[in-house]
């Protein structure tokens, strides 16, 4: 029985005839699992958000039908679809920052969806979808707000709001991309289970071919809109017929890194570097208690080093990012350029251009309002105290090059560049300043193979060229094999283990290192 399908289906935009999706058409049959894989902007997202009739219709125009359960959803009145979406199908979007309610704690936005289901449900329903995706601490998720949980966390409370009805059709929107590498296998293995115990289709979305490949009967690969392979996954695999399909399935990971790091100029050292938040419920009493996000934190990063910083969600990793660049407070000591920083940190701007940061996603990071130039001279002008047009001119022109992109994009918005696009101006913006040490936090999660390749590659030049120094933070283990000389394993805010990344990788001693590894979609 066909679940849902898509005939001859087009999206565009309302002030252009160039469709962003083309004469799209498949069918999702009963109890299948169905994967989508292609890079940012080939209409993966949109074609999900369609089937649930999710589009702004304001911005979009769309052509053909998308039929649920024989029903064109575009035909349906607002009211009927309400209905169905969270009991006949449901979604799993990408970023749950950006779903979740920041004025609400999270009890009131799971019972929200209770009051509008058609199903009977209650507290242990809730108690149980929660710990179906290793919610285990439920009292403690439910009286949080979203800030109050990692980036993990949150989005294995979507899945649980979007699981807790049942549905007949699941939409999983790449719903491990925040998700280290246990995690990641203990979500999907969840809802493959979910899948065959309640019959129920699944439409998976993913950059990550290797994923997919694990969990779906069929794949479609898309490209600039148009499907252009779709087949069981078995023949994808072994017969791919598209140059693009063929790309992705020989793309092979790397070797580690062989180079050798002189240590002798220390770039970033932390000596006991501890982080610790006041536990909500306690801002009241006499005798305060507090959470600790980092304890006893000690590492060095050299001259022209990268190296990985590891661990599950809610380790402390990203909280020792937010250290370094004293946008927490602190105890303990950090060493940057062999000179010890204070908290307040922004009145030394020839110290402050030397650290800089990329984040995960950098359409949050980019202002949507800047230009690409007004974003680029922001840190000239600010940290390198030039004011000179001409010469700030130049400046942005010089860094786009480097950085791959062209000297035309300069008066574009962030919202008019691909994702790949979007985090080399990320980088652009963060290497204008000339710094000695870039912190990339999950800097390629969100991108596919290739694209993530050509960052890789990107960051790799870069780091040659100007002796730049690395610290990443990542769930993807493919990616510090690739570029770190040595790694940290971090577990319940503290170090576990550390070394060389080929001993880490290689000779683990640790048995959550050891998880870790095991648990990954790469073979070592």
């Amino acid at each position: 029985m066909t679940m849902l399908e898509f005939i001859n289906y087009s999206v565009l935009l309302n002030n252009s005839n160039a469709p962003l999706i083309k004469d799209l058409s498949f069918k999702l049959e009963e109890a299948q699992s169905l994967g989508i894989v292609g890079e940012s902007g080939s209409g993966k997202s949109l074609t999900a958000l369609s089937a649930l009739g999710l589009l702004n219709r304001r911005i979009f125009s769309t052509r053909g039908q998308v039929l649920l359960n024989r029903r064109n959803i575009f035909e349906l009145t607002d009211t009927e679809l309400n209905n169905i979406r969270g009991n006949e199908i449901s979604m799993i979007f990408q970023e749950p920052m950006l779903s979740l309610n920041p004025v609400k704690d999270l009890q009131s936005q799971i019972y929200e969806c209770v009051e509008l289901s058609n199903k009977n449900l209650d507290h242990n329903d809730i108690k149980n979808s929660l710990n179906a995706v290793g919610l285990t601490n439920t009292n403690k998720i439910l009286s949080s707000y979203p800030h109050m949980i990692s980036g993990g966390q949150r989005q294995r409370f979507m899945i649980a709001m979007s699981i807790l009805r049942k549905p007949n059709i699941m939409i999983a929107d790449e719903p491990t991309t925040a998700l280290d590498v246990t995690l990641q296998k203990q979500i999907l293995d969840t809802l493959n289970n979910l899948k065959n115990d309640l019959n129920m289709s699944m439409l998976l979305i993913s950059h990550d071919i290797e994923l997919i490949k694990r969990y779906c009967d069929q794949i479609l690969v898309m490209k600039d809109g148009v499907l252009i392979e779709n087949k069981p996954t078995s023949k994808i695999f072994s017969h791919p017929d598209h140059a693009y399909t063929k790309q992705l399935v020989n793309f092979k990971t790397s070797k580690f890194r062989e180079d050798y790091i002189t240590k002798e100029n220390k770039v970033l050292e932390t000596k006991n570097l501890s982080c610790k938040y006041l536990v909500k419920d306690s801002f009241f009493r006499k005798k305060k208690e507090y959470f600790n996000a980092l304890e006893d934190i000690n590492i060095n990063i050299y001259e022209g080093e990268s190296v990985g910083i590891v661990g599950e969600s809610g380790s402390g990793k990203t909280t020792l990012a937010m250290s370094i660049m004293h946008l927490l407070s602190y105890d303990g000591e950090i060493r940057i350029c062999d000179k010890i920083t204070q908290e307040k940190l922004l009145g030394d701007r020839q110290l402050r251009r030397n650290f800089q940061i990329i984040f995960q996603d950098p359409f949050s990071s980019l202002s949507p309002r800047m230009t690409i130039k007004q974003i680029l001279s922001e840190g000239i002008v600010s940290l390198l105290k030039i004011t000179e047009h001409k010469k700030i001119h130049q400046m942005c022109i010089n860094i786009l090059n480097e950085v791959g992109l062209e000297e035309n994009m300069l008066y574009r918005y962030p919202q008019e560049f691909s994702g790949g696009q979007r985090q080399r101006i990320a980088i652009a913006r963060a290497l204008v300043l000339q710094p000695k040490l870039l912190i990339l936090d999950e800097p390629t999660s969100a991108l596919d193979v290739l694209v993530q390749d050509s960052i890789v590659k990107l960051l790799l030049n870069l780091q040659s060229k100007f002796n730049l120094s690395y610290c990443f933070i990542s769930h993807d283990l493919n990616l510090i094999k690739k570029m770190c000389h040595r790694t940290y394993v971090m577990k319940d805010s503290v170090i576990i283990e550390q070394g060389t990344t080929r001993e880490i990788f290689k000779n683990p001693q640790e048995g959550y290192t050891r998880n870790l590894l095991e648990s990954s979609f790469i073979n070592y």
